[in-house]
């Protein structure tokens, strides 16, 4: 069994299908093919079944998944190991958060860590749920998770990167209140991401509290276009204050809820891994954080 064949695996298993794994990997989708038969043999059994105009993972294909997955990450780790000691500095870093926490408190600890590590390669990727960020983290599909709420319990260290208030964004038109509460709001129509992910999920709460339905006018998956629908005057939205500052440069008005809500947001990372990466990131998040 090989480092080569185990990747391959992975990447079909992730991209359902070999023509999409093979596009991914850029490699022909032949020797993608010899690769999995060749382990599927080593094996004893398939690994994957035909679905539709795909392939899906038998339960031999389940089994596997977890271990592969640590295998190929203790490969990273141990050539990070070396070059995190070496003059070049290399590794990789997988972060794991929802799109509101990446813009901030994220940015700001990247960016310094970027700057004492110019050769690390970093990449930040979107949870389709919060609920899945310890999750990834746990599986060893990232390396840290940025989370909102309570600190997790179990095998993580965490740490507290900031606090944010929610407050709500208005259109840019008529006299704006000095607060205004969820049901003011929902009268309006909100615009706001999809169940699951962080801000829907406190919107729901504040919804549910007020003894009102979690419904919503607008959803968008893609929260680089709640401002612009709330400056067209589509709805109202709530969002962090740092978002809310970005919203108001661009003339939309924002105002404190009532009662107020504050979020805090954490680092989160498995304990005991011995990533030279990973506790220089969350060395500079505590250093960058710590009152």
């Amino acid at each position: 069994m090989e480092r080569r064949q185990l990747e391959f695996f992975l990447a079909i298993a992730e991209a359902g299908s070999f023509t999409s794994a093979a596009a991914r990997l850029h490699v022909a989708q032949p020797s993608l093919s010899y690769a999995v038969r060749g382990l599927e043999r080593e094996l004893g059994g398939p690994l994957f079944e035909r679905h539709g105009r795909g392939v899906r993972l038998t339960p031999a294909g389940s089994a596997l998944l977890g271990p592969a997955r640590r295998v190929v990450r203790g490969f990273e780790l141990a050539a990070g190991a070396v070059r995190s000691v070496s003059d070049e500095g290399f590794g990789r870093l997988r972060i794991t958060s929802s799109t509101v926490w990446a813009v901030e408190p994220l940015v700001p600890v990247l960016a310094e860590f970027r700057r004492i590590q110019p050769a690390a390669q970093v990449v930040v990727t979107d949870p389709q749920h919060r609920s899945d960020v310890l999750d990834q983290v746990r599986k060893g599909e990232a390396d840290v998770g940025l989370i909102d709420g309570a600190p997790p319990r179990g095998p993580f260290g965490s740490h507290r990167l900031a606090e944010h208030e929610l407050v709500a964004v208005l259109p840019p038109s008529g006299e704006a209140p000095e607060e205004i509460g969820i049901e003011e709001l929902a009268e309006v129509g909100l615009i706001a991401t999809p169940a699951g992910t962080a801000l829907r999920t406190f919107l729901d709460a504040r919804l549910e509290a007020a003894g009102l339905p979690t419904e919503v006018a607008i959803e968008t998956a893609h929260v680089a276009s709640i401002t612009p629908l709330v400056l067209a005057r589509a709805g109202v939205a709530v969002l962090t204050e740092g978002m809310a500052r970005a919203a108001s440069r661009a003339g939309a008005q924002v105002v404190p809820l009532t009662p107020v809500t504050r979020v805090s947001v954490s680092v989160v990372w498995l304990e005991g891994r011995g990533d030279a990466l990973v506790d220089q990131f969350v060395a500079l998040a505590q250093e960058l954080t710590d009152p």
